[in-house]
């Protein structure tokens, strides 16, 4: 695969480089936080499964530490019992206050997630820190990333690789390729990409395609190596084929553009398709502009809304221009402006300019000279301003006195350091 394009791909489609559970600069691996393994193998008769279940829960109600885990793991994955995350953290919280290490790790990921209780990633850690300290690999490795993220704790990164390494010290491959990432990074050691490698391979040779992908990266850099397309391509293609959706789009865009493969447009969609469907925003918003510019509105909306729903700021604005034009949605002009404002808040130029142009215009919005003004400089000041950014900012500028323009200015420099504008 061409090495400019794998470059270009990994920094566009850097968004896969977050936890599950906070959007703090940790890479996603794997799953993220986990729970306890399953307790024991299901028997095929549902209904002696059904009495086991009614024997288990009479011991729980009667104290049993081990049964209240039991009752609380059925609840927790729908198993022989209709799922109920509140009825799950009751009796996992039982257990977890008898000192059953796989019960506190598993509360712990209740809180962390806000299932069946109030999100609460203080009380995760407390619950991840008892059942760690019990050598429990899947809480070592959660508390590791919750200080990695600084969920709950002040992020700390030889804190998280102190009970990463734990963790990984049992072989959990999720673990090492987490701390090949810290190694990559330099995240509380030294840069080290030698070190790094070593992890990666470490977890690749149990399969996990995240490391694979970052071993195609440094590959496809040379870091750490001699640089060589051809390997990178061959562990991208590996961690495609794994699952790792940062590779599956970045062998999509190969295949679309016909860069180090031969051109495929239809392989490039399917591998483009797989990282969608793992919730890979970035690919949901490719999908989009491919579908769009087939000609394909409603099934670019689908992505498009998708997209938008994580949070993607061109997913937004393409929504909202479905919702302005009527093209893949109902015509919907409240709908739109909401949705570009969405996308001017998250930084997309195109939606800022845009929304300066209905507060100009008055008819979905009330107008609003200023924040005309304010939304059009931020788009033409923007590291990539749309063309005809600076020219509505100037002749907003023309209509307004000079304290209309001093508070629309302030605005501007309130978005500079992070706030939104009024």
């Amino acid at each position: 695969m061409n090495s400019g394009l794998c470059r270009l791909a990994l920094s566009v489609i850097v968004v896969l480089f977050c936890g599950c559970a906070s959007t703090n600069g940790v890479p996603h691996v794997a799953a993220g936080s986990r729970w306890t393994p399953a307790p024991r193998v299901i028997p095929p008769n549902a209904a002696q499964e059904h009495a086991r279940f009614l024997t288990v829960h009479a011991a729980a109600v009667h104290g049993d530490s081990a049964a209240e885990f039991v009752v609380g793991s059925d609840y927790l994955r729908g198993m022989n019992v209709t799922r109920d995350d509140k009825k799950a953290a009751f009796w996992l919280r039982k257990a977890a206050m008898q000192g059953v290490g796989p019960a506190q790790c598993d509360l712990g990921y209740l809180y962390e997630r806000g299932r069946g209780v109030a999100r609460d990633y203080r009380k995760a850690s407390k619950w991840y820190g008892k059942a760690a300290a019990q050598g429990l690999a899947n809480s070592q490795y959660n508390l590791g990333l919750l200080y990695a993220r600084g969920d709950g704790v002040p992020r700390n990164y030889r804190l998280a690789l102190k009970w990463l390494r734990a963790s990984a010290a049992q072989d959990d491959a999720d673990a090492q390729a987490l701390i090949g990432f810290f190694y990559r990074k330099g995240w509380g050691v030294p840069l080290d990409y030698h070190a790094a490698l070593l992890w990666f391979h470490k977890a690749a040779a149990q399969g996990d395609a995240y490391a694979e992908q970052n071993i195609g990266a440094l590959y496809d850099a040379g870091q750490g190596v001699a640089q060589n397309t051809a390997e990178a391509d061959r562990w991208f293609r590996r961690a495609a084929r794994g699952g790792d959706a940062l590779s599956q789009a970045t062998l999509g865009l190969a295949y679309l553009q016909g860069q180090g493969v031969p051109r495929n447009p239809a392989r490039g969609v399917f591998w483009m398709r797989q990282a969608a469907l793992r919730g890979y925003s970035t690919a949901e918003d490719m999908l989009g502009d491919i579908y769009r510019r087939e000609g394909h509105d409603a099934r670019a909306v689908k992505w498009y809304r998708r997209a938008a729903a994580a949070g993607n700021p061109r997913g937004e604005y393409y929504l909202a221009d479905a919702y302005q034009t009527g093209k893949g949605a109902p015509q919907n002009q409240r709908a739109a402006v909401a949705w570009l404002h969405k996308a001017a808040i998250a930084g997309e130029p195109q939606a800022q300019l845009l929304l300066a142009v209905q507060y100009m215009a008055g008819r979905v919005v009330e107008k609003n000279t200023e924040l005309g003004y304010a939304w059009a400089a931020v788009s033409a000041e923007s590291a990539q301003p749309p063309a005809y950014a600076p020219l509505v900012r100037d002749a907003i500028a023309k209509q307004m006195s000079h304290a209309q323009l001093a508070q629309a200015k302030r605005w501007v420099r309130a978005w500079k350091v992070g706030r939104d504008i009024n």
